[in-house]
């Protein structure tokens, strides 16, 4: 019998490259384009943010809701940029679309918890940092 371990090496190098990471998530799909635009946009919202250039935020991550309206970390980074800068209302609409798509996304709950507690909302903050805790986002949980 011939000896293949060394392919293994070989098989988990090209699992871990770009390419395939970028094309395929952790479950093995394929995402369709409209979610790799999404993805993009959010990326370099993300660098937008770091410079706390809010308005770039929106604006991309606008962009990126019309590319994928189901991709919720869009909503959730608009959700973040709208509530840095005090636009409070429009954030939670945001981070309320973010969560209805995806209720594991424990970062749009510890957002909205810090918009609660920015509206005086101690009681919804708690419930909120709660959840994100249980979702596994451990800044929720400190």
């Amino acid at each position: 019998m011939k000896k293949t371990w060394y392919l293994i090496p070989l098989l988990l190098a090209f699992l871990s490259t770009d390419c395939w990471a970028f094309k395929f998530n952790w479950m093995g799909k394929s995402k369709n384009q409209a979610t790799q635009k999404a993805e993009k946009l959010c990326n370099e919202a993300s660098r937008a943010y770091g410079s706390a250039d809010y308005a770039k935020v929106i604006e991309l991550t606008t962009q990126a809701i019309k590319e994928d309206a189901k991709y919720a970390k869009s909503y959730m980074m608009r959700g973040r940029a709208r509530k840095d800068m005090g636009d409070i209302d429009n954030a939670f609409k945001d981070l309320d679309q973010a969560i209805t798509l995806d209720p594991k996304l424990g970062e749009a709950y510890f957002i909205r918890g810090q918009a609660n507690e920015i509206m005086g909302e101690m009681d919804k903050a708690a419930e909120d940092y709660k959840n994100g805790c249980a979702s596994g986002y451990k800044m929720a949980c400190e």
